[in-house]
């Protein structure tokens, strides 16, 4: 989280939540991904998401607590060369 993150949460009382659409980025597990669905599971929000880079196409569902253990942050204006940097 970045200080930013840190104070909004303080004043606020709750985490930035995701939203279907946005394109994340994770630094701890070096992997780009769109946020294509969302899905209530037991009243715990899940997300049905799209790796980018892979060839074939799977079905991949994350809670968003997966998402923010894995560190993924919103990602806007990035090239694909400085994600595979």
């Amino acid at each position: 989280m970045t200080f930013y993150d840190k104070l909004l949460t303080k004043l606020t009382g709750k985490k930035q939540s995701y939203q279907v659409g946005q394109r994340l980025y994770s630094n701890k597990k070096r992997k780009s991904l769109v946020l294509e669905k969302e899905i209530f599971v037991n009243e715990i929000k899940h997300f049905r998401v799209r790796i980018e880079g892979m060839t074939i196409k799977k079905a991949v569902i994350l809670s968003e607590n997966a998402l923010l253990e894995d560190q993924y942050k919103r990602v806007e204006n990035i090239s694909k060369k400085e994600i595979l940097l």
